[in-house]
């Protein structure tokens, strides 16, 4: 232990060359009784805030070398998350249902939207750009034509490049036309193959059988989409559907899931996130250490909750994001603002998941809900503390204002806003 008490004492050493030469051979002489005493330097608040990531990694590699040289197979060191670091005030502007159909509404859209952020809300620029879903109303070019005119035109406003603008599909970004041909009709008796639950439509005399190649092609449109403004195609295999979008300046994570991979014209209820790309995008984020300590969100388009049948009804997805660290997840769908807390955890500090649910943008009247005009959210972080404006438009040609919704007591008034601490 001679030996071993002043190779520790230079982990602490300016040069980070010296801090990486000592942890190597620490993992190459060390005995068991070295271990607490690097898991103890780790759990000091000054060796981790005085270093970079790299030596945090040298010192648990040479744990871990330790470990299998003796046959220890104990977990090593694991520190809790540090929270979130503050940021500066970061906006995210939260949009869901927009069902888009001509270049007339974005032009309309855009400028209405333009006009509250910069005239009423004073919003100095935006930090990222999330459409929950619904972008197209039948999921055709000539729609999402008009989206992309729509972004272009609000881009003039707030310069959004390709990375901070998030996109997931909802069930009018999938074209039941592309779904429909991807069915063969069949006479029953003639079919000598697997019928698998839920991938053919029965009839009485005669089967139609989905050929999954052509399946996925239903969600082609919403790629080409995609690809404009993102400049990748978003990709048709579903366990793919998981796309990360990572805002170093921010400290910011968004994870943009698919919960209408499993729908077309027949099949509508069957609304819900695919566990394989889920189970891929944890995989990726728990293993990059840039990702550690950032505030993470998860959106997608249908709701937890909702009366009809059409809601996302396995919810076990939901502890995993907790237990990832995720802090808050956005949706839409139901065409009204909702919001509602997730606890996995029961304790004061215990882990869990605000719902923020947002209104429609720009669905058709006769689809709006009653009390609930088109809608909007924006999103302001600042000060480990999460505030939700939601917005209100009440007639076609009509101006964006506040939705004073948001109760607070017997005899308060209503605030257009909530807050949530980080």
């Amino acid at each position: 232990e001679a030996t071993i008490d002043p190779l520790i004492k230079l982990l602490d050493d300016d040069h980070s060359d010296v801090r990486s030469s000592a942890a190597d051979a620490l993992g190459k002489i060390g005995t068991e009784a070295t271990i607490p005493k690097l898991i103890n330097l780790l759990k000091k608040e000054e060796f981790l805030v005085t270093h970079d990531e790299d030596t945090f990694q040298y010192t648990i590699k040479a744990i871990q070398a330790i470990q299998e040289r003796y046959q220890i197979y104990n977990p090593t060191y694991s520190p809790k998350p540090n929270p979130p670091k503050p940021t500066q005030t970061m906006y995210i502007l939260h949009l869901s249902d927009l069902h888009i159909t001509t270049g007339e509404q974005a032009t309309l859209w855009s400028n209405q939207l333009a006009q509250d952020l910069i005239q009423d809300l004073d919003i100095p620029n935006l930090d990222a750009l999330i459409l929950s879903g619904d972008i197209a109303n039948y999921s055709t070019p000539e729609e999402y034509q008009a989206a992309k005119q729509f972004l272009h035109n609000l881009r003039q406003d707030f310069p959004l490049d390709s990375k901070q603008i998030v996109l997931v599909p909802g069930n009018h970004d999938l074209n039941w036309k592309l779904a429909k041909r991807a069915y063969q009709l069949l006479d029953l008796e003639d079919y000598d193959g697997e019928l698998k639950e839920g991938h053919y439509i029965k009839g009485q005399d005669v089967i139609r059988v989905r050929d999954e190649a052509k399946y996925q092609q239903r969600f082609a449109h919403f790629s080409q989409f995609y690809q404009a403004i993102k400049t990748e195609p978003y990709p048709l295999d579903y366990d793919q559907q998981a796309i990360i979008d990572y805002f170093p300046d921010q400290n910011l994570l968004i994870l943009g899931l698919n919960s209408a991979w499993q729908l077309d014209h027949e099949f509508r209820d069957r609304a819900s996130i695919h566990s394989g790309a889920l189970s891929n995008a944890l995989t990726e984020i728990r293993r990059n250490p840039d990702y550690r300590n950032c505030l993470k969100l998860a959106v997608w388009h249908h709701a937890l909750n909702s009366p009809g049948s059409d809601r996302i009804t396995d919810q076990g997805f939901i502890q995993q994001l907790a237990v990832a660290g995720f802090r808050f997840f956005l949706h839409g769908h139901i065409h009204k603002a909702e919001t509602s807390l997730f606890r996995y955890d029961l304790s004061p500090t215990g882990r869990k998941l605000d719902q923020i649910g947002a209104g429609t943008f720009g669905a058709p009247t006769k689809e709006l809900i009653p009390g609930y005009p088109w809608q909007y959210n924006l999103l302001k972080i600042k000060d480990n503390q999460l505030t939700v404006y939601t917005r209100r438009r009440e007639e076609i040609n009509g101006a964006w204002k506040p939705d004073s919704r948001w109760t607070q007591g017997a005899g308060e008034g209503a605030l257009d806003y909530y807050s949530i601490e980080l």
